[in-house]
């Protein structure tokens, strides 16, 4: 925590956003973790001391960062209009298939061009369909920008853009059908946010009627809390159950009493250290990998060129199709760019159903998506601070 509010105050200073402070803290504190934490044995006054090993902490450490980035898409449902988003949910639309058809095409196209397999080419395509809107949001979160039209669209393609991800890998992977997939998302869809618009009311006010401290938060973190699960039970990531309660719960007017202690709670505590760990995870990636990248690098330049590109133009495209400005098209483009928990999740997937063609490409794969990674996440703040300042 003390690094990460260190760090987000001088990258602030310098003029750029607070969460790449956050993230430089992880991977500082991800090189002195390793360093510190290597499960030694000392003798000292004749007690013996065992240091964990990093692997055992990053249990605990790893928790803390799920539930932060829950946090975070909680807030920014709370921060969202439901009107608004529905007005945008044409725009999302088109946003998240131009965002999945372009880098979908390109990635598959160019890692055939590298001699990979059609299968191997495939792979790699998904783990470029994936988005992660963590950084955005903080990033559009910290300029004041998560309530404008592009910044509403980003939200929207990214639940989207989400769905059609896990979609695919499961027809890629077989091993559920693609129709099962299908209907348990719309099964969850109908039943938390369409019943949830009539029940959630209910259930704060019920809170109210408690006359207990902070009860109205407690039965709103529950809601959330509940969401997250079920969401992810459906077969749907956590952050959007985590996104669709916010969504709900500041569509109530009673959602202003909880605002302020949820922002409290998130920023104050769950939200930096999920940008610390962000950090670890992507030293501890190029700390594996390293030796990997060298006899790649010039695949894994190109196809972090392709992940940038790929999302400008495909979501770029269909935010234009949709009406929207030049200038909101590439505002909504670069804030689809990041990759991180999906990508990682459709490519350790591909590895343990031995879907990769040998056991070296798989390790060359991992490399690239962990690079990959880092590359978008540590670009896209600054992408953002520039394209949306005003004119």
């Amino acid at each position: 925590m003390i690094f990460a509010r260190i760090f987000g105050y001088i990258f602030s200073k310098l003029k750029q956003p607070a969460v790449i402070g956050e993230i430089v803290a992880g991977i500082i504190l991800g090189i002195i973790s390793l360093i510190i934490f290597n499960g030694s044995t000392y003798n000292i006054f004749g007690h013996v001391v065992n240091i964990p090993t990093l692997d055992y902490l990053s249990l605990e450490f790893d928790f803390l960062a799920e539930i932060g980035i829950l946090f975070l898409m909680f807030i920014s449902g709370l921060s969202t209009n439901l009107g608004q988003l529905k007005s945008m949910g044409k725009t999302s639309s088109f946003v998240a298939t131009g965002g999945v058809i372009v880098p979908l095409i390109l990635g598959i196209i160019f890692t055939l061009s590298f001699g990979y397999s059609n299968q191997d080419s495939i792979i790699m395509g998904l783990v470029l369909v994936a988005t992660s809107v963590g950084v955005t949001v903080r990033t559009l979160m910290d300029m004041d920008m998560l309530d404008s039209n592009a910044g509403t669209t980003i939200l929207g393609g990214a639940v989207i853009d989400d769905v059609l991800g896990i979609m695919l890998l499961a027809f890629v992977v077989g091993t559920d059908p693609i129709l099962y997939i299908g209907v348990k998302i719309i099964l969850f869809f109908v039943l938390f946010l369409y019943f949830g618009l009539k029940v959630i009311d209910k259930a704060l006010g019920l809170g109210e009627r408690i006359s207990l401290p902070k009860a109205f938060l407690s039965i709103a973190l529950s809601i959330f809390l509940l969401y997250s699960f079920f969401a992810d039970r459906f077969g749907i990531s956590g952050i959007i159950g985590a996104f669709i309660a916010g969504l709900l719960i500041g569509h109530s007017l009673k959602s202003r009493k909880i605002i302020d202690d949820v922002q409290s709670l998130g920023y104050g505590f769950f939200v930096p250290l999920f940008f610390v760990w962000v950090g670890t995870q992507l030293f501890l990636g190029v700390k594996n990998d390293v030796s990997a990248l060298t006899s790649i690098w010039i695949f894994a330049v190109i196809i972090i060129i392709i992940g940038v590109i790929g999302k400008i133009i495909g979501c770029g495209i269909g935010a234009k199709v949709a009406g929207m400005s030049n200038r909101e098209s590439i505002q909504i483009g670069i804030g689809m760019i990041p990759r991180m928990e999906l990508a990682l999740i459709i490519i350790s997937t591909a590895i343990s159903k031995n879907l990769l063609s040998t056991e070296f490409v798989a390790h060359q794969f991992l490399t690239v998506t962990v690079v990959l990674a880092i590359a978008t996440t540590l670009i896209t703040p600054a992408l953002i601070k520039m394209v949306f300042k005003n004119k």
